[in-house]
């Protein structure tokens, strides 16, 4: 497999269709609901049909950019990362991540992976600003968005529904100049393969 953003414990890389087979880890992370407590993503079970249309429709989509999160020691995918919504007029993008494997929780490994993703879209895709959110219960993510430079921007009230209740959703962001003048020497540490551009 070719490796897109080299890290020194991750990669990140396109996903192949053998990512999608019932046999692989990304197909059971989509029915896994311990893993989707404060997301709107897994509302309907998984399958194979399910998957193959989203994966056509984000290789067709140019406004898109999805990548699997790799272990470096054993290529196991454990997560995926994405730049979402991108708007190339006004270059901005809302980044959004998913980690599968929970035996990487804990590790930083989304710190990494999200640090790599905003150094390659504020350097390569000349994004202005990069975007998200997040729950105002998830904690992890809010501990995530910290250590990323995601600064919280606003809150959208009683956004989310999940478990039971509504929870507000943080609006997060972070700006090209700022960013780079407080993180490019971070970023630059996490890569074992240094980005030229």
């Amino acid at each position: 497999m070719k490796k897109f953003l080299i890290g020194k414990r991750i990669y990140l890389s396109g996903l192949e269709p053998k990512h999608l087979l019932v046999t692989e880890p990304y197909y059971s992370w989509l029915d896994d609901l311990s893993l989707d407590h404060f997301t709107e993503r897994s509302y309907f079970p998984n399958n194979p049909s399910r998957m193959q249309k989203y994966y056509d429709a984000s290789c067709a989509n140019s406004n898109l950019i999805l990548l699997g999160i790799f272990d470096n020691q054993t290529d196991k995918h454990i997560g995926n990362i994405t730049f979402q919504d991108i708007n190339w007029i006004n270059r901005r993008a809302f980044i959004a991540y998913l980690l599968g494997d929970k035996s990487f929780a804990g590790k930083g490994i989304i710190t990494e992976a999200v640090i790599m993703m905003m150094y390659y879209g504020f350097n390569k895709l000349n994004f202005e600003r990069i975007y998200g959110g997040v729950s105002d219960l998830h904690m992890a993510s809010k501990k995530i968005c910290k250590k990323t430079g995601l600064k919280i921007e606003g809150r959208m009230r009683n956004h989310l529904y999940r478990n039971g209740q509504f929870s507000d959703a943080l609006v997060v962001g972070a700006l090209r100049d700022e960013w780079m003048k407080e993180y490019e020497t971070i970023a630059l540490e996490y890569f074992e393969v240094k980005p030229t551009y």
